[in-house]
């Protein structure tokens, strides 16, 4: 019976013990990846820069002018201008880049924080940063009848300030008064089985059709349809919808703005079956899985801005995830502007898990503040009349919070909180510096805390509070990576033996064995 009661007592220690640091990760898509790993339906979204090769931030799919419409977003000012103080450019130069001069300005005093170590490490995070060309090439492969009649169309929009639009750029964006690079088009290849091109590629050349049809900027086109014969040896036809080299075309007076285009409404039909349309997802408005299901989001206005407040768009320019393409993207300039939203804006998302009393948890994520969010400035840039906060304190707070529930779901004591700004700003170690927390880099954040001896649940909230519009482009804020690890709940380790099955199994093994012993005696 000692024997017993020794191995009895070692069982349960050892038992408790396992249970109490077994940590699981408790969050469901917080890592905010589109599920079963697929962006847009049907479609291919293809985003690099010109010359490297390397994957950039140039597309993304977004709501269209009717309610339910996406259209393919098209952002040629994610190439990389212009850049400023906030990116270390302190002489303006153009073609607007970062080199030994900007750390010559530095050493002179002109730099925004004369002398100060945070405007060096800003002028070192981006040295070498230039201006870019970016390319979005959208595509969709359709098996085709070699001798059939294929028809190819398509609508897009583009702004007045758009590169593609343009022959010449705009003399006061970073790359001057040049012949604009950029190019569009639609485009149909028949393919082998092997998936060689065959025969000669029909393209439509988006510029040149808008001077055709007598077209004017802002308002959507319905392009020249593209018609071809599938030759002999095809079996299937890729369609395009590219824009390459585009360029940044901002201007003093623009800021950027209105230099956006916008590609929607495709079709492909036989000239057999002219009312069978043979693509899928045309209209792009087929949503993939969304991460954020997962989540409860929630937004002041109720159903503020068409729900762009937070969001997990197809382009990466809101992930930080290695091998990953999506985050999440909190959008503040719909609120206190002229055009949009008269006060400010929150947005709030939050996921609860269960929990278990006394365990301790962890959180873990990561945040990026770009250069003009006003979540990260103490004070609103003046000068735009349509900004109304302009050149008034900043409400905006951007916060993590861990709050513990009881069995009726009210908070029980005071919930842990990260305040991003203050946090990112100690990280980056330019406390009280205006601006520094917006490096336009991702930081980590945690945060640790022990669930009470009556809680049952935990509720991850990331929130944006009084968001408002600040400065064009460049203004927007980001999570991504958010981990809550900690004991699993009971309800959660059903594929785990709990302590007490443990303990069964081992007593009556020990007592089967005790009671062979006896019978062998």
């Amino acid at each position: 019976m000692r024997r017993l009661f020794t191995l009895l007592v070692t069982l349960t220690t050892l038992s408790l013990a396992t249970n109490a640091t077994l940590a699981v990760e408790l969050l469901v898509s917080g890592d905010f990846e589109t599920p079963q790993g697929f962006d847009l339906p049907g479609w291919e979204l293809q985003q690099f820069i010109t010359g490297s090769g390397a994957a950039t931030n140039s597309a993304g799919v977004v709501p269209g002018p009717l309610e339910g419409e996406q259209q393919l977003f098209l952002m040629p000012f994610n190439g990389g201008g212009p850049l400023g103080d906030a990116e270390g450019n302190f002489d303006g130069d153009v073609p607007n880049d970062v080199d030994g001069n900007d750390f010559l300005t530095w050493q002179r005093g002109n730099s925004p924080t004369p002398g100060s170590s945070a405007d060096l490490a800003t002028w070192q995070s981006n040295y070498g940063r230039k201006a870019q060309l970016t390319n979005a090439v959208l595509e969709q492969t359709v098996a085709v009848s070699a001798g059939e009649t294929y028809t190819f169309s398509g609508t897009s929009m583009f702004e007045d300030n758009f590169s593609g639009l343009l022959t010449t750029l705009d003399a006061e964006g970073p790359f001057g008064a040049i012949p604009s690079p950029t190019t569009t088009a639609f485009k149909m290849e028949f393919l082998d089985s092997g998936g060689a091109v065959v025969g000669s590629p029909t393209t439509l050349d988006l510029r040149a059709d808008f001077v055709a049809q007598s077209w004017f900027p802002g308002t959507p086109l319905d392009h020249t349809p593209l018609t071809a014969q599938a030759p002999v040896g095809a079996v299937n036809v890729r369609l395009t919808a590219e824009a390459k080299d585009m360029a940044w075309n901002g201007n003093a007076i623009t800021e950027g703005n209105i230099q956006s285009a916008f590609y929607d409404n495709f079709s492909l039909t036989a000239a057999s079956a002219s009312g069978t349309e043979l693509l899928t997802n045309p209209s792009l408005d087929d949503d993939p899985p969304n991460a954020l299901d997962f989540w409860t989001l929630s937004t002041d206005p109720v159903g503020c801005c068409g729900n762009q407040l937070l969001r997990t768009p197809i382009a990466g320019f809101a992930n930080n995830t290695p091998g990953g393409t999506r985050g999440v993207w909190i959008s503040p300039f719909f609120g206190a502007h002229a055009i949009f939203e008269a006060n400010p804006v929150d947005a709030t998302m939050s996921q609860t898990v269960d929990i278990v009393p006394g365990g301790t948890y962890t959180f873990s994520g990561s945040t990026k503040f770009e250069g003009n969010y006003s979540g990260g400035v103490d004070t609103i840039a003046s000068g735009d009349p349509d900004v109304l906060f302009a050149g008034l304190p900043s409400p905006t707070k951007t916060e993590i919070e861990l709050a513990f529930l009881d069995i009726n779901g009210i908070v029980i004591g005071t919930p842990a909180l990260i305040d991003v700004k203050t946090d990112r700003e100690s990280l980056l170690g330019c406390t009280g510096t205006e601006g520094c927390a917006n490096s336009n880099t991702w930081l980590d954040h945690t945060l640790v805390a022990e669930a009470p001896a009556n809680a049952v649940q935990a509720r991850l909230t990331g929130r944006m509070i009084d968001g408002v519009f600040n400065v064009d482009p460049q203004q927007s804020a980001f999570f991504d990576d958010f981990s809550l690890e900690g004991p699993a709940p009971l309800s959660a380790a059903s594929a785990v033996p709990e302590p007490a099955s443990v303990v069964s199994l081992a007593l009556g093994g020990l007592l089967l064995g005790l009671c062979r012993s006896r019978r062998r005696s």
